[in-house]
């Protein structure tokens, strides 16, 4: 009896402790000062690859706002990469650039369906601008982000940046609610594994690389792993908080889980490569963000399980204690903080299984699809309330 709930003290410890830990550690880094080099003057050329596929609800929304992006005319392009689209989002691009002869916009239509990746390296073979930026279709910027991000970016050692992600309905539903949470607490991570060294947490609605750094993105983790190729360089790469850009979340729990369980899959390859490397020594990203992301991803996802088991057979065997657990239960759950933290950490973690356990029934998910409810949630006059069109 005592050695059973001595072994579940301590995977309930490790569980919720080392995710807590961690937590704290990188908050306290993010208030660290940057000691970046900074040029005001450094105004780099960029090309901005927006990758699309059957977009043809919302590419008009992304192309206006764009055009609202302030940085100078001769500096700047915009390059739409259409994978084999078979709706009207090539029409609705064409009808644009006729509208706005001047707009700086170029199409590179791929003739078969490479994927996201495939066709942006395709893409990527012809630009030549100093700065390659990566935006979904879906994802809207404040038209002073070049302003803001690009200056970190004239330091040598940072080889890409990237942004913070900002909900336009985050308080639709419960659902938006807890992504809004779950945001909020992953970036505070990220930004302070940045200040720390580098973080690997890429997204696609800003992702901002230095071309002589870039040789393709990484065909098998996206964005994340692309900045994990530019680490192993010896370039940082970071999340500046203070940029961000605008995307919508799905407002159903279905929708999201078919989000997470492709960033879910994306990380747990990620940080799989990372625990390679760490074993053969090579790996340039520090130990004190490695280890820990690497337990989080790969091992904490089971220890859920060995808790949720030995949770069962300490209440059967010691009614006391099953009535003690019930009454911390009530008391997570009736604290709207709390009981928002305790499923978040739950469903990401169950989430994280369910990735695991797509590597042994070999069930593959079907990564380059647009959530169409989320799009749908989506209109002209949100965008107008936060002056992104």
């Amino acid at each position: 009896m005592v050695g059973l709930v001595a072994v579940w003290v301590v995977v309930g410890l490790l569980f919720f402790g080392i995710p807590g830990t961690y937590f704290m550690y990188m908050k306290r880094c993010s208030r660290r000062d940057w000691g970046l080099y900074g040029d005001s003057n450094y105004v780099p050329s960029v090309a901005i690859l927006v990758p699309v596929y059957n977009e043809q609800k919302i590419i008009r929304l992304k192309l206006e706002n764009l055009a609202r992006v302030a940085y100078p005319a001769d500096k700047m392009e915009i390059i739409l990469v259409n994978d084999f689209s078979s709706d009207n989002t090539l029409k609705i691009v064409d009808q644009y650039i006729s509208e706005y002869p001047l707009s700086k916009i170029t199409v590179f239509d791929s003739k078969e369906h490479l994927g996201k990746t495939g066709c942006l390296n395709k893409a990527l073979k012809s630009v030549k601008s100093d700065i390659v930026i990566i935006s979904d279709a879906d994802c809207f910027w404040p038209s002073d982000i070049l302003q803001k991000a690009l200056i970190y970016l004239s330091d040598p050692n940072v080889g890409a940046i990237t942004a913070r992600e900002l909900l336009l309905n985050a308080g639709d539903t419960w659902v938006t609610l807890g992504e809004q949470f779950y945001d909020s607490t992953i970036q505070s991570i990220r930004i302070g594994e940045s200040k720390l060294h580098s973080t690997l947490f890429f997204q696609g609605g800003f992702a901002a690389y230095k071309r002589s750094e870039l040789k393709e993105f990484n065909h098998t983790t996206d964005d994340s792993g692309t900045a994990l190729d530019i680490i192993q360089t010896n370039k940082r790469t970071l999340l500046i908080p203070e940029i961000g850009f605008f995307t919508i979340s799905p407002t159903a729990w279905q929708d999201k889980f078919t989000v997470k369980i492709r960033r879910a899959i994306h990380l747990q390859l990620l940080w799989a490569r990372c625990l390679s490397l760490l074993i053969r020594g090579k790996l340039v990203i520090p130990k004190r963000i490695a280890v820990p992301e690497i337990f989080l991803h790969l091992f904490n996802p089971l220890l859920l399980i060995v808790l949720a088991v030995l949770t069962v057979m300490v209440m059967v065997i010691h009614p006391i204690l099953a009535l003690i657990i019930i009454l911390a239960l009530c008391g997570v759950f009736v604290v709207k903080k709390t009981r928002t933290t305790a499923l978040e950490l739950i469903q990401n973690n169950l989430i994280l299984l369910i990735a695991l356990t797509s590597f042994l029934t070999n069930h593959k998910f079907k990564f380059w699809k647009p959530v169409e409810g989320a799009r749908s949630a989506l209109s002209k006059q949100m965008l107008q309330e936060k002056q992104l069109i």
